[in-house]
């Protein structure tokens, strides 16, 4: 029997131990469960070495079983593995084959082999390129904290997040009790009674270690009963006490918006005499829409207009994002959108609360658009995508989308946040979502299982503040600016937004992320939605070509990231985390973000999607773009059987 169906299977650059595998195909409906069986070929004979059974989306409902992923465990040491997928197949299938009675049913595929060299557990990415020195990473200097956001009485304070070390919150309720001899129970004798700490997870969450960075995390509403004074005071208590490790308000709801789109139409009414709505008459509205792929400028290699991401020469070579897995939370989605419906590949995970569904659609184009002849082209439109809502809340208030984050990520994987928030002293300027403590601890968690995590820079000041030394319309230097909570190092990269036209730096972009920086454009990006290119009944057909802020930046960085990790995985059988990517691509990208009279690159480099795949067959010394003569073919040169032009 005949199956559609494919193995991913994968391990760190770096050998740690694990080997990571997953299924795909047309076929995957049929398929029940797989057993994977992890073996180490010595001259003695075949070592069994990790075992695991792993139930199918169709047999358990579950999108963190989607493809059946697993991950096999062994000493970290070099030899010849092999891992023996065995299928089982649902029994509808099983019954269509009208087997015998003593028939097997199972599935046996040819072993995925892996050769792990002697150097593979140590080696590093680029030895030639070393983590930034321990003087640049250092604590920012101590400065005044910022005093609490001042609210007038009736108007309450956003729910509290306290983050509690190991048995801190047991000790919390032990110091409320009335006989307790603690500054609790001594300065406040009645709190207990006023005070609801609710945990993040329920449970059944809590015992799922997938979730245990959100374990010690808890959320206390302001007493209905309790001034705000009082609160504050409560709340500086509580950041005393040396079991808990940080407090923090719930995060405002701080809108994206998108900073071009405004402009946009300012200059379509100044240049017709009135807004320009395309699309308004039977005839237009039968039109087919065309191919939009030839503005998508930031396809090509940098040219005397444009300065691209060097894409499309990947696509020529075939690296279109199979095997890539991409989590994306934005705004929401036009799902019906005509260059994404139906599209296998896109999995929009529930809850949505789908406020900003162009926002979204914008992003997912730049990532997913199809590759169907019209509209738009994404930029790893062969990856699966998991699109997530920013809003995702539960009826409590607490955040959905994280959760979903931390069930369904895995190793290998790219995670990208389209989401800004703000300081609640200075609301009128953006920030990533890595300055919210219980988003820094999640971004972390999904780092260290071996994601790739990107979260956007976010698109600076709208409203000036001479208090906070911010200017409208300027970003600011997020190692500098005292109002940003810098928790440490995440293991996570920012997205800053650079011009299209030269590459530098856009002056509304945040910039200076002391750890990882990475830039793509931050204006003229054509994708879906907005209707400014062009506008049809509903929302379904409509086109820009005009998407930017650090919001387009932020999905061309996770689409040619999504592409490097494709070919890393289908290519070399191995995948890189964030700190191997972030090398890999400041060795091999565009380094025009740079600020006037310095050198400096203050959001990184661009990545040159080409150059790193280029970069890495050449650490390898193996792959499509390896040339055996020289070891190197250079950023120009073609993929191994085609000739260069």
């Amino acid at each position: 029997m005949s199956l559609n169906l494919d193995f991913v299977y994968y391990r760190n650059f770096t050998f740690d131990g694990h080997f990571h595998v997953r299924c795909s195909g047309d076929d995957l409906h049929k398929v029940k469960s797989i057993h994977y069986l992890l073996e180490r070929i010595e001259a003695e004979g075949v070592v069994h070495l990790d075992g695991i059974t792993v139930a199918s989306q169709v047999t358990s409902g579950k999108v963190a079983n989607h493809g059946c992923p697993a991950t096999l465990n062994c000493e970290a040491v070099a030899g010849s593995y092999r891992i023996r997928p065995q299928i089982t197949l649902v029994d509808s299938e099983i019954l269509k084959l009208n087997l015998g009675a003593d028939a097997d049913a199972t599935l046996r595929p040819e072993p995925l082999a892996i050769d792990i060299g002697q150097g593979e557990p140590t080696r590093r990415i680029l030895d030639s390129v070393p983590l930034p020195s321990a003087a640049t990473r250092r604590k920012r200097s101590v400065q005044a904290a910022p005093a609490f956001a001042h609210r007038p009485q009736g108007q309450r304070y956003p729910a509290l997040i306290v983050v509690f070390g190991e048995g801190g919150y047991a000790q919390l309720m032990a110091d409320l009790e009335p006989d307790a001899t603690s500054i609790l129970a001594r300065y406040w004798p009645e709190l207990r009674e006023l005070l609801d700490v609710q945990p993040f997870l329920d449970q059944q969450e809590r015992e799922d270690e997938r979730f245990h960075v959100l374990a010690n995390h808890y959320w206390i509403e302001q007493p209905h009963s309790m001034l705000n004074d009082t609160f504050v005071a409560l709340i500086q208590t509580l950041e005393a006490l040396d079991y808990v490790e940080a407090t923090a308000f719930v995060p405002p709801q701080v809108e994206p918006g998108n900073v071009l789109l405004g402009a946009a139409g300012v200059i379509a009414t100044l240049l017709t005499g009135a807004a320009y709505v395309a699309g308004t008459n039977a005839f237009e509205q039968a039109q087919p829409t065309p191919d939009f792929e030839a503005l998508q400028h930031y396809l090509d290699a940098p040219d005397a207009r444009y300065q691209g991401l060097n894409v499309r020469k990947a696509w020529e070579a075939g690296v279109k994002g199979k095997g890539a897995r991409v989590h994306f939370s934005d705004g929401g989605l036009h799902a019906n959108h005509e260059d994404l419906r139906g599209n296998p590949k896109l999995k929009v995970i529930p809850p949505s609360v789908n406020k900003d569904p162009d926002h979204g659609t914008a992003s997912v184009g730049v990532l997913l658009a199809r590759d169907n002849g019209f509209g738009m082209t994404g930029v790893c439109h062969a990856a699966e995508l998991y699109l997530y809502d920013n809003r995702a809340h539960d009826a409590r208030g607490y955040s959905q989308t994280l959760k979903k984050l931390l069930a369904y990520t895995r190793a290998g994987d790219i995670v990208a946040v389209n989401r800004q928030t703000a300081n609640l002293n200075v609301l009128g300027t953006f920030l990533p979502s890595l300055h919210d403590k219980t988003w820094w601890d999640v971004m972390q968690a999904l780092s260290q299982r071996g994601a790739v995590v990107l979260n956007a820079a976010c698109n600076g000041t709208s409203v000036a503040d001479d208090r906070a030394g911010t200017t409208a319309g300027y970003g600011v230097d997020l190692e500098q600016w005292r109002y940003f909570d810098d928790h440490g190092d995440a293991d996570a990269i920012l997205v800053g937004a650079c011009h299209s036209w030269d590459g530098k730096p856009h002056q509304y972009s945040n910039y200076n992320y002391r750890y990882r920086m990475l830039n793509a454009w931050g204006d003229s990006v054509a994708t879906l939605g907005y209707g400014v290119l062009q506008n049809k009944d509903g929302h379904d057909r409509d086109y820009t070509d005009n998407y930017g802020g650090t919001s387009s930046a932020t999905p061309l960085v996770a689409g040619a990231l999504a592409l490097i990790q494709s070919y890393a995985i289908e290519q070399h059988h191995l995948y890189l985390n964030a700190n191997q990517m972030h090398l890999l691509v400041m060795q091999s990208g565009y380094k025009d973000a740079t600020l006037p009279a310095s050198d400096k690159l203050p959001m990184g480099a661009r990545p040159n999607v080409l150059g790193a795949l280029v970069l890495l067959d050449q650490i390898l010394q193996a792959g499509r773009f390896h040339l055996p003569d020289d070891g190197f073919c250079g950023d120009d040169c073609a993929p191994q059987g085609q000739t260069r032009n």
